[in-house]
């Protein structure tokens, strides 16, 4: 390994404020390429690419579960590239990151209006698993750039601001370039989501460069060991047991009870957010009665989300995932019900209160959004800590694929789901108006989905028991083990962390000792 690659990839380096933005920047990516297409892309191609609500949302369906399966593979991929000599040269994660650099920028071809519905289908599937390549490999640097629960923290925390800043900046962009050269042209929703993609594709390369990671060393791998059996010619029965052996890895994820509980909480409150994302435009301009540049300005105030980010970060580190879980998604719901209390007293006011009380409505929505998102993430980067328990291995990104494999799916049928019941309804995005029909069904599917997933979550994230002072006994363990320590010394207490957060008995754990 060269010595530039030895010198950066290292989890020893401290995790400061700069490293924390060299890392967070990549989410302008993950968290702002969902706000521009989530946004955007299905009302541009129902008024400029000749598509109907079913065939956009299926378009979307289709290529979200397709890219469930690039997530696993990339989960694998990413967690053995230092088997390869380009893994070993580039960095298992950051290479991934590199290569997602030149390919974003091909995505921008799916704005172009009238192409065929297949070249949609292949530039929307192409964007959706070059995310998901990122996705995996960027979502795995914060366990491997520190141990640290501060450190930790912090990557997550800066990660959380820059993409709710994403999610602000590209509305507000995509609002003035409408407002300025017309919304009923083409080439307004072209300039800025081509533009931004552009922007996309630079801070890729950045990320690739500001990040570290651990060594193949550090990471378990003997190089020597490896290229001797590169050297051995191929296998086809040691190939197939590889691959029974990757999917052996992804079932056994589910083995680890903080695992489903977090895979719970994250499906139910994530995924049916994004229902909101994909209809909120809708539901400005068919139930509000407003244009795209007013729903693009009311997204602009999502900025005032982001100065509660130290908050809840500062929050998550004093009072625990658990109460900070049960904080968001009771705020979620009364700002969902702000929002259908807005709709249902529109017609007593004037303009101009309406357009206040809309505002309103939608910063308080946006504030308990930023929280719902903030704890997810946070707490993801713990989760390998305890399957390292009982599995005596880190698998960053099994779990990382695990998670974007089963979300994608899930995604994937909720978005067919969308263009399924709005087409039912009668939804037509080239009417002047919706009737009370389809407009009772924007705000079904927007406010009812997505309250009845922050319910389910609420629930679920009762249950959940990893903090900080539990995953620092589970650290405690894994280096006493590490060191040499006997199972049999083992207190009470730990043992007792131990079996709640993985749901494995404690004499099944850590298999180094029974070898």
């Amino acid at each position: 390994m060269s010595q530039a690659i030895s010198a950066t990839l290292t989890r020893k380096r401290k995790v400061t404020i700069g490293s924390a933005l060299g890392y967070a920047i990549g989410d302008f990516y993950g968290g702002g390429s969902t706000t521009l297409t989530g946004t955007y892309l299905a009302l541009f191609w129902t008024t400029f690419a000749g598509l109907d609500i079913a065939q956009a949302q299926s378009i979307i369906g289709v290529a979200t579960i397709v890219s469930a399966v690039s997530s696993i593979i990339f989960g694998s991929l990413s967690d053995n590239f230092y088997r390869y000599k380009l893994g070993r040269k580039f960095g298992r994660r950051r290479f991934f990151l590199l290569l997602a650099s030149p390919l974003v920028l091909i995505t921008s071809l799916m704005w172009i209006p009238s192409l065929p519905f297949v070249v949609y289908f292949a530039l929307y599937t192409l964007f959706i698993v070059v995310l998901q390549m990122f996705l995996v490999s960027y979502s795995s640097l914060p366990t491997e750039m520190t141990s640290d629960y501060n450190g930790r923290t912090l990557l997550s925390t800066v990660r959380m601001i820059v993409s709710g800043v994403s999610t602000v900046a590209i509305p507000a962009v995509g609002g003035w370039m409408l407002s300025t050269i017309g919304e009923d042209k083409a080439i307004s929703y072209q300039s800025f989501a081509i533009g931004i993609t552009v922007l996309f594709a630079i801070v890729l390369f950045i990320v690739s460069r500001t990040t570290w990671e651990m060594t193949p060393e550090e990471a378990g791998y003997d190089v020597n060991k490896i290229e001797a059996e590169q050297k051995q010619p191929f296998s086809f029965s040691r190939w197939c047991k590889n691959v029974g052996k990757l999917a052996a890895d992804y079932i056994s994820t589910f083995r680890i009870s903080s695992f489903r509980k977090f895979m719970g909480i994250y499906l139910l409150s994530h995924c049916m957010m994004d229902i909101f994302g994909q209809t909120f435009v809708f539901f400005a301009i068919f139930c509000w009665g407003k244009n795209t540049a007013f729903a693009s300005m009311l997204l602009s105030f999502a900025v005032i989300a982001e100065f509660f980010k130290p908050v809840w970060g500062l929050l998550f580190a004093k009072i625990g995932p658990r109460n900070i879980f049960q904080l968001a998604f009771g705020l979620g719901i009364l700002a969902l019900g702000g929002l259908f209390v807005t709709w249902k007293l529109q017609p007593t006011m004037d303009d101009g209160q309406f357009v206040m009380v809309a505002i309103a409505a939608c910063i308080f929505w946006f504030i308990a959004r930023g929280l719902i998102w903030f704890p997810c993430w946070t707490v993801f980067p713990f989760i390998p800590d305890v399957d390292e328990l009982v599995s005596g291995k880190n698998r960053t990104s099994i779990f990382t694929g695990s998670t974007y494999f089963i979300a994608r799916i899930l995604k994937g049928f909720v978005s067919m789901a969308i263009g399924a019941y709005l087409a039912y309804v009668g939804f037509d995005s080239k009417a002047a108006t919706a009737s009370a029909g389809v407009q009772n069904g924007i705000v079904f599917v927007m406010i009812g989905w997505t309250v009845i997933g922050l319910v389910l979550s609420w629930i679920i994230a009762l249950t959940f028991k990893l903090d900080k002072r539990t995953d620092g006994i589970l650290n405690d363990e894994i280096n006493r083990l590490k060191n040499g320590g006997n199972k049999a010394d083992v207190t009470s207490e730990t043992k007792k962390v131990v079996e709640s957060l993985t749901g494995v008995p404690y004499e099944k754990c850590w298999p180094q000792a029974q070898a």
